[in-house]
């Protein structure tokens, strides 16, 4: 294999990494956004926080951080 030949395969095994990457961190904030819209509706029939943290997987800070941000605090 030529050196031009080795560097190619590395700049191909890059991409594909990053394209991993990208993907994860997309589902990922996917899944927070999700996440948030629950919560927010659940803040708004009023359940509580410790609740919402359970089956929201939010902590209780970023719940308050969001009920501020809705002005639903």
């Amino acid at each position: 294999m030529t050196y031009a030949m080795e560097i190619e395969r590395h700049r191909r095994e890059a991409k594909n990494i990053g394209i991993v990457i990208g993907r994860e961190e997309g589902l990922a904030a996917g899944r927070k956004e999700n996440s948030q819209k629950i919560a927010l509706s659940m803040l708004e029939d009023k359940a509580s926080i410790a609740l919402i943290s359970k089956y929201t997987g939010l902590t209780e800070q970023e719940l308050h951080a969001l009920a501020k941000e809705h002005h639903l605090l």
